[in-house]
């Protein structure tokens, strides 16, 4: 048990440090909205992975792996998530001069949870990330409250790394940069978004 728990913290470690969609829309966030938005970003995503780990429990895991069909409709419908985002970013203009941070900032905030939200739960490559996890390192015979408490651990380790990536983009010396050419960073960013995509389509079978 003590042996599969420092594998599943290994594991998800690396997976959630290593670059992707859900580190780039964190940085659209925090570098066009601030760290807030930033840190809502991080929240979505990691209130996300309870959804990837309801489905692991109640074994539709299992359904799944075993339906190529349903797998390939998650896995279009986060790579048409992912294009659309990368779109609105390449072709979004900020302004701050037009609109006040103040009238929508409870707006840019949950609209980032959503983003956060929405970018995980319909990204392929984590749906295999536990599905592999799941059903290849967690053993049948751990019980489901040890099971959630991976969950648990996967999801604060989420929170914490993006979370953390957000106050570094925030910090003055670096977001002073990204603020002088706030418009060219968010076309950047949408290209990775659309690349990161045209990836998955290629590589994740």
């Amino acid at each position: 048990m003590t042996n599969e728990l420092y594998v599943v913290i290994s594991i998800s470690a690396l997976a959630v440090i290593s670059p992707g969609s859900d580190f780039a829309i964190v940085t659209k966030n925090t570098v066009t909205y601030g760290k807030h938005a930033g840190y809502m970003t991080a929240l979505g995503i990691a209130m996300s992975t309870w959804v990837h780990t309801f489905y692991c429990l109640v074994g539709i895991a299992l359904i799944i792996s075993r339906s190529p069909m349903l797998f390939h409709a998650i896995k279009y419908l986060g790579i048409s998530y992912l294009v659309y985002i990368g779109v609105s970013t390449f072709r979004s203009k900020f302004t701050p001069q037009s609109e006040t941070i103040q009238r929508i900032y409870k707006e840019t905030l949950l609209v980032s949870f959503k983003q956060g939200l929405f970018s995980n739960i319909t990204n392929p490559k984590t749906t295999l990330f536990y599905l592999s996890l799941f059903t290849m390192v967690v053993s049948k015979t751990t019980p489901i409250f040890m099971q959630i408490i991976y969950g648990l651990i996967i999801c604060l380790l989420h929170l914490f790394w993006f979370c953390a990536v957000s106050y570094l983009i925030s910090h003055p010396l670096i977001k002073n940069k990204f603020d002088k050419n706030i418009n060219l960073v968010n076309k950047c960013i949408g290209i990775v978004l659309i690349l990161i995509a045209t990836k998955i389509l290629f590589t994740v079978m």
